[in-house]
């Protein structure tokens, strides 16, 4: 399970880090707040709920070297959640840290390469008995090098991007390195909207993890490896709503993971998403919903089906304007995952108001 849970929080913290950033080039901003969370450890049989206090920063500068067809660019960001009940909840920790550097090396191409830097610390339930609660706390950094083409071809404005990144947990048996790639495609319909297809994958192998035949039998003299492939299209416009102007963005995406070895950890996962994010003079708002069902090929449950998953996830933002430099903000997030694998299914939810300051 705690292996399971580990690729899990390395998913969750490693996507979408770009949408995470509220300030535009050249500005940083710091919030502060207060909330409350259900469910904190995703836990089906044991949830702990408890409030918390909410610390974020966040910045980005670039710096454009115009004689030499250039740019340099640097951004940040660190969110902390500590959790008031108890004395065995851990902070909720996550942060980014990523720089780049770029290049014209044509009229329309351009080159560049970063390193980028994550870590996480999240606490989960591991609660096998009612009776003996227990909970594990994942601590990861990961380190990523990657360089990255942009240009056009045709109509299509395309990106292709290569990637070399190794995980470290608490625990090094469940260290990985991970060499991944990504291809995209973006298509400009009319003036306003546009229509992205991209293609990605990663081959990952793990330090001291060991394959699994597929009964589920460990395989101590065979290191797992995994492979995966995916295909994501997402169509965006604007779009206004009861009155505010905005901009809407839809997505369906495709995943096939493979274990190299034995297929015990074949799986597929289909996700789809609705943003929505607008606003007025002085409010911004954004709305989020996804759901993705995971099919797994070869693990069974206890009545001998095979394992699947549904999750859905929607979050509400709200920021009101109170000054040039202040601002205040509510979140609203709520996670349910419905498993028929015992131990896996979960409800939680989560209220956050603070200030910012920009």
């Amino acid at each position: 399970m705690i292996s399971l849970l580990g690729v899990f929080a390395a998913t969750a913290w490693g996507e979408g880090t770009e949408d995470s950033f509220k300030v535009g080039v050249g500005e940083w901003s710091a919030s502060a707040g207060v909330g409350y969370k259900e469910n904190v450890l995703f836990s089906e049989i044991a949830p702990v709920d408890s409030p918390f206090a909410y610390v974020g920063v966040e910045g980005i500068t670039t710096h454009e070297f115009i004689e030499l067809g250039s740019e340099w660019t640097a951004m940040a960001l660190l969110d902390n959640r500590h959790f008031t009940k108890g004395h065995d909840l851990p902070d909720e920790t996550f942060g980014l840290f990523l720089t780049e550097y770029g290049q014209y090396v044509t009229v329309d191409g351009r080159i560049s390469g970063g390193l980028q830097y994550v870590y996480f610390k999240q606490a989960f339930d591991a609660t096998f008995d009612i009776l003996d609660p227990n909970q594990i706390t994942l601590t990861g950094q990961e380190p990523k090098l990657y360089v990255d083409w942009k240009a056009f071809f045709w109509q299509f404005e395309y990106q292709a991007t290569l990637g070399a990144s190794r995980m470290y947990f608490k625990n090094p048996k469940n260290d990985y390195e991970t060499i991944d790639w990504e291809l995209e495609l973006d298509y400009l319909l009319g003036e306003s909207a546009k229509v992205l297809l991209t293609a990605n994958g990663h081959v990952r192998d793990y330090t001291d993890r060991p394959a699994r035949t597929v009964s589920g039998s460990r395989v101590d003299s065979v290191v797992l490896g995994e492979d995966q492939a995916g295909l994501e299209l997402t169509y965006e416009r604007p779009l206004g709503f009861l009155g505010l102007k905005g901009e809407l963005e839809l997505g369906i995406d495709f995943e096939a993971r493979r274990d190299r070895h034995f297929g015990y950890y074949d799986r597929d996962s289909l996700k789809y998403g609705l943003e929505w994010s607008g606003g007025g003079e002085k409010w911004d708002i954004r709305l989020d919903f996804g759901f993705a069902e995971r099919d797994y090929l070869r693990q069974t449950v206890d009545d001998g089906s095979l394992r699947t998953s549904d999750e859905w996830i929607w979050t509400v933002d709200l920021e009101r304007e109170l000054s040039d430099s202040w601002g205040l903000f509510l979140n609203l997030s709520r996670d349910e995952s419905d498993s028929n694998e015992t131990y896996f299914s979960y409800e939680a939810n989560s209220v956050m108001l603070g200030l910012r300051l920009k």
